[in-house]
């Protein structure tokens, strides 16, 4: 059985609502980030960047959550059509979620509500960043439903997981109405319900399922 290491964190949250639309089976196994269980040995087995999500499926280990997104839409055939330009836009979007749209959230983050020394003028400049990032997401949903068109798949999963954090970052969807709607319809689905209940819940420091 797949197992899927994580925590409390934006990119395991990405993993559990797709393990929960996919109907994978797995193991969750909680790794506490904020007691530094990421650096014990065991786990930087696993990932020797020390990071999580991981899932370790019949011994292929794979860390880094958009390459696992890809990798369980693949196994279970799901959100993909045999369209080249379909692979090609969730490709694109993957990468931009890794290479943009996480890296200005997390700043925001960063700054916001980690840094012990507090810099108005960084999270200013950051928040902007990821205000503009927003507003780029918010022209490419114009008349469709989601990043593919009408498909749902990884690549809204990718990059709802940071907008689900815009009220907790000091960020604005009140412009972005075409982000607005979007978000709201992945809030509604029965896996992201039961995704955000399971971490909302606390019951990730447990070994637990959401309940089916």
């Amino acid at each position: 059985m797949l197992k899927f290491y994580g925590y409390n964190t934006v990119n395991s949250l990405k993993i559990l609502m797709c393990l929960l639309e996919t109907g994978i089976d797995y193991d969750f196994i909680p790794i506490n980030i904020r007691k530094g269980e990421q650096h014990n040995s065991h786990f930087r087995a696993l990932n020797p960047a020390g990071k999580v999500p991981v899932i370790a499926d019949k011994g292929h280990i794979l860390a880094e959550s958009n390459a696992i997104l890809l990798y369980l839409a693949k196994k279970a055939n799901w959100g993909l059509t045999k369209s080249a330009e379909n692979i090609d836009i969730i490709n694109t979007w993957l990468f931009y979620q890794a290479s943009s749209q996480g890296p200005y959230f997390g700043q925001v983050e960063y700054w916001s509500a980690i840094a012990k020394a507090p810099n108005a003028d960084a999270l200013t400049h950051y928040r902007s960043i990821a205000q503009t990032s927003i507003a780029y997401l918010n022209r490419h949903l114009e008349n469709q439903n989601f990043l593919c068109a009408n498909v749902y798949s990884i690549a809204d999963i990718a990059l709802f997981a940071w907008i689900n954090e815009c009220d907790h970052l000091g960020l604005s969807l009140q412009k972005d109405h075409n982000v607005a709607r979007w978000s709201e319809t992945i809030k509604q689905r029965p896996a992201t319900i039961k995704a955000l209940d399971f971490f909302d819940n606390k019951s990730i420091f447990v070994t637990k399922k959401p309940t089916e």
